[in-house]
């Protein structure tokens, strides 16, 4: 029944955001394999909510303390998508390495791993510079790197830093 749900929710929450995923076929069999750090560029608020629903495997994101545990809304959103099967959420900081410690341990018990390597979202919807704890993360768990593309959500004017239209079309290529 969860499958069904999660199937429904994943379809239906896409096509609301107008979200359109492809996947080329080594992506896809590279994800099913599991151990893998996906990264994606970080353009809005929605970047983690569509990697989750499109991702053919549940995902274990690395989240901003900030934004995992003191906004109520995102807190209670990513609980909403752990519990139908969409990932789990670990609170990463910056200033602390338990988090990024928990990701490796994740990727070590075989899990998918997804970060935004850039910390932040960017403010053009032009790529920034890594983060050094993302390094850090591959370098020591030696898990294969999946790049993700998120096209158009830097448009939106309601979850981007400085999107000028309402409802953009959104592009995620795995």
């Amino acid at each position: 029944m969860r499958r069904v749900l999660q199937a429904l929710l994943r379809l239906v929450a896409l096509r609301l955001l107008r979200v359109r995923a492809s996947y080329s076929p080594a992506s896809v069999e590279l994800l099913r394999q599991g151990r893998v750090i996906v990264c994606a560029n970080h353009v809005s608020l929605l970047d983690g909510v569509i990697v989750a629903l499109a991702s053919p495997v549940p995902l274990t994101f690395g989240v901003d303390t900030d934004f995992s545990r003191r906004s109520k809304i995102a807190s209670r959103g990513m609980a909403a998508l752990a519990w139908l099967g969409f990932g789990a959420v670990v609170p990463v900081d910056a200033g602390s390495p338990f988090g990024l410690r928990s990701l490796l341990k994740a990727l070590d018990r075989g899990e998918t791993v997804m970060v935004f390597p850039e910390g932040r979202i960017s403010e053009t919807g032009r790529p920034q510079p890594e983060q050094p704890g993302v390094t850090w993360l591959v370098r020591r768990a030696g898990a294969p790197v999946l790049r993700v593309r998120i096209r158009g959500a830097e448009r939106s004017r309601f979850f981007a830093k400085a999107g000028r239209e309402l409802w953009p079309r959104i592009e995620v290529d795995f």
